[in-house]
């Protein structure tokens, strides 16, 4: 067995120094520590001292500047529309989702290239064509794929009524 967790108190991995232990999670340290940038941060003791976490972030982000390849995200991970266009991927090629994708890569349905490997491309199409947060993507002709000309915006009432198994009733 290692060295237990209050002995580590001051010891320095990377550039992190342990100051605290935080608790434990079932078999998980918790440890808090001060980086030499200034920054504290509670961080599974695990990972320190296996060497998969060295600095609070920072080293990642020097490393990107001095590398000149800086991380680009879009800030709109934990958004409603982002997680219609990661759910709409999945359905299409996610094959261990069983219960979705039979019913849409299965039947080899799939997503606009551009919309498939950019989320910005999707997000601005979806923006410019009348997303709103109480609409759902539809795929006019349910047996077509995720693209621009068969995808549009509508509410849960309409989509109800564009499925496969639906029949049609023509008025009297």
């Amino acid at each position: 067995m290692g060295i237990p967790s209050k002995d580590r108190i001051g010891k320095k991995f990377g550039k992190l120094t342990i100051i605290n232990v935080i608790k434990n999670k079932g078999k998980k340290t918790y440890v808090l520590c001060k980086c030499d940038c200034g920054n504290t941060k509670q961080i599974r003791l695990d990972g320190i001292t296996s060497g998969l976490v060295v600095s609070c972030g920072c080293f990642n982000k020097e490393q990107a500047i001095k590398t000149g390849k800086k991380k680009r995200t879009h800030g709109k991970t934990h958004t409603r529309i982002y997680r219609i266009w990661r759910k709409m991927k999945e359905r299409c090629y996610y094959e261990a989702d069983r219960r979705k994708y039979k019913y849409y890569g299965g039947r080899g349905i799939t997503v606009y290239e551009e919309w498939k490997n950019s989320f910005e491309k999707f997000y601005d199409w979806a923006i410019t064509h009348g997303y709103a947060d109480n609409l759902s993507i539809d795929r006019i002709d349910v047996n077509g794929n995720y693209e621009p000309s068969n995808c549009r915006w509508i509410t849960m009432a309409e989509q109800q009524r564009n499925k496969r198994n639906n029949i049609k009733i023509q008025g009297a």
